[in-house]
């Protein structure tokens, strides 16, 4: 279940701007009071027709207007519900309806509606609410009763009475609340100072913040400048890169002309070469034909003069036949030259592309060199990053030339001293309230009310002073030290837990061990850096490397022990149903450094769901998903 909107008119405490609080999955903060949030909470997830008179009214009496409340949420089943109730009227749950766009009446009877709430919606029992989703100012332990009230009634059960004392003891318990009521007066004064400081911190870092999204721009283009700087380095060795990205690229052009007339000779040569040389000249049928047919005529011609015949006149035929013969000879001859004139040509071509190359390594070998040390194949892919780099050059620029006008504005001077003088004052406030309350104090009206208390023991001393102190029990000294007494905070934390979760309480602890000591680490600069659990659900802290009784420890120490289990389990919870949790305002008398460490665990821990926080100190807002 995950809580995405609630409204609320005419309860106190409650009053988010123009009455209505957007909320989303994540660690919100919310500026409201916890207490009267979780009452509004509990009257709509729980309604019970009472709730009317246990809200706590606006200003103006419980007849001043009607009193009003709405919320909207997520369930399990990945449907988004809608509940309205007046007070005074009734109250209505509604289901939206993703075909008709529009939400559709589910119940309107109070029984139905919790009902309904439980199942399908999955709101948690208020028993798991109140112990694992739930994180209340009043369950510290160093307040009255050692646990507080929670959403739905369902929280710790109350302490014990404190049995009455003997005037020995009430007169030193008087004493010792008298010295706690001086140290709670200093720290509430304190804590009103640090209030305000806070308050007057968070307005100058408002004003501020213009300034921020400057200092944040001029961050993001130096980061990206610095992400070019190896192009810079290169670029600074070419010089004036444009000249040489120019003359790169008409070198490349007057190789791939080169080269296309080396292919175009090429193409020529091979279509000689397909067609051969020339035949030997004894295998020419022409030269054969002539030299044959005037051996023959003369051959003729001799045997007709010899026999006195007329054939003596073929001889005269050899002439004309040797000369064919003869100029098939020469045609031969030219045909010759001309094959070995077609090799001086290839060898020509193959020295001439050789050359042309050359010479564009030596044109190109700069340009090369820093296209091999960018590890890019083309020129155009340099010419991208250097008009990248000067784009970047233009922006960083813009933006000092921004933040140096902002920086110079007088305004912005008065900021940041401001800032400066109260963050000073915070350390000052910081440091007294550290050493006056040291961790966490009661409030002084719960002392007063114990003071009180043990003035009417004194004045009216009970009967138990006529009746003898029972023999303590035999039980060795180091044994009682580790034992817990009933209602014990730290243990009874860890037995509301092992009731919902199921197993022992040294079963959770053991769950919760090493996400508790994280935090108490980072909550204690590593004063105490563990936290662990004895089989009977007993706790104990790590501090030095040796182990020893959490109910030794002062109480302000014993709080921080408890926040850390709590937010431990606070975060086991949200991640294993993906579900809400509500933590108060619970951590005003820490430092910055602890409250911004809780802001940071309470952030991780709200990842898997929502956690709601009801506060205004601006450590917290810092470090919000959202803020309502």
């Amino acid at each position: 279940m995950l809580l995405l909107e609630f409204a609320a008119q005419g309860v106190r405490g409650v009053a988010p701007a123009g009455g209505r609080a957007t909320l989303r999955p994540g660690y919100n903060v919310v500026a409201a009071d916890g207490a009267a949030l979780r009452r509004l909470l509990e009257s709509l997830v729980y309604p019970d027709p009472r709730d009317g008179e246990s809200l706590p009214r606006a200003p103006g009496g419980p007849g001043a207007g009607p009193v009003r409340a709405g919320l909207t949420l997520v369930g399990t089943d990945r449907v988004t519900y809608r509940l309205v109730r007046d007070f005074a009227a009734g109250c209505q749950l509604h289901r939206f309806d993703a075909e008709k766009r529009a939400f559709a009446p589910v119940a309107q009877d109070l029984a139905e509606i919790a009902a309904f709430l439980r199942d399908p919606v999955g709101v948690p029992s208020p028993t798991r609410l109140a112990t694992l989703l739930t994180f209340a100012a009043a369950d510290l332990p160093s307040r009255t009763g050692g646990a507080g009230t929670s959403l739905g009634g369902g929280a710790s059960a109350a302490a014990p009475a404190r049995p009455a004392m003997k005037p020995v003891q009430a007169r030193q318990r008087l004493a010792d609340l008298e010295t706690e009521l001086t140290r709670a007066g200093e720290a509430e004064k304190l804590q009103y100072q640090l209030d305000g400081l806070q308050s007057k911190l968070f307005k100058v870092e408002e004003a501020l913040k213009s300034g921020q999204r400057v200092q944040d721009g001029l961050a993001g283009a130096e980061a990206e400048r610095a992400a070019l700087q190896p192009v810079a380095d290169v670029a600074a060795r070419l010089g004036s890169a444009s000249a040489k990205l120019s003359t790169h690229a008409k070198a490349v052009a007057r190789r791939d002309e080169a080269l296309a007339r080396v292919a175009a000779e090429r193409e020529t040569l091979e279509e000689a070469e397909v067609r051969g040389g020339p035949r030997p000249l004894w295998e020419s049928p022409g030269f054969l034909a002539g030299v044959g047919g005037g051996v023959l005529f003369l051959v003729l011609g001799v045997v007709g003069a010899a026999g006195g015949s007329e054939l003596r006149t073929a001889a005269l035929l050899s002439m004309p036949a040797f000369g064919w013969a003869g100029w098939e000879a020469h045609r031969w001859i030219g045909a010759q030259d001309e094959w070995e004139r077609q090799g001086r040509r290839r060898r020509v071509v193959d020295d001439w592309e050789k050359k042309v190359l050359e010479q564009f390594e030596r044109d190109t070998a700069e340009v090369g060199a820093v296209l091999k040390a960018l590890q890019l194949t083309k020129a155009r892919e340099l010419q991208d990053q250097l008009d990248r780099l000067a784009e970047a050059d233009r922006t960083v620029e813009e933006w000092r030339v921004r933040l140096r006008a902002w920086e110079s504005a007088p305004e912005t001077a008065g900021a940041v001293a401001e800032k400066v003088r109260v963050e000073e004052e915070l350390r000052v406030v910081e440091t007294g309230l550290a050493s006056e309350a040291g961790g966490f104090v009661r409030d002084v009206r719960s002392i007063e009310a114990e003071l009180e208390q043990v003035k009417a023991e004194l004045e009216a001393p009970t009967a138990h002073e006529a009746t003898p102190a029972p023999a303590p029990t035999a039980v060795a000294p180091a044994r009682a030290a580790v034992q817990a007494p009933a209602g014990e905070p730290l243990r009874g934390l860890l037995e509301r837990a092992a009731a919902e979760l199921g197993g022992s309480p040294a079963s959770v602890a053991r769950a919760l061990s090493q996400k508790a000591s994280q935090a108490l680490a980072g909550l204690t600069l590593n004063r105490l850096t563990g936290v662990t659990a004895d089989d009977r659900g007993n706790v104990q802290v790590v501090s030095g490397g040796r182990p020893s009784p959490a109910l030794t420890l002062p109480p302000a120490d014993k709080d921080l022990v408890f926040v850390a289990l709590k937010l431990a389990l606070l975060e086991h919870a949200v991640a294993s149903w993906k579900t809400m949790a509500l933590v108060e305002d619970a951590f005003g008398g820490l430092s910055d450094t602890a409250r911004r460490t809780i802001g940071r665990l309470l952030k991780q821990a709200a990842k898997a769901g929502q956690i709601i926080h009801t506060t205004t100190d601006p450590a917290f807002r810092e470090a919000a998903d959202h803020q309502a």
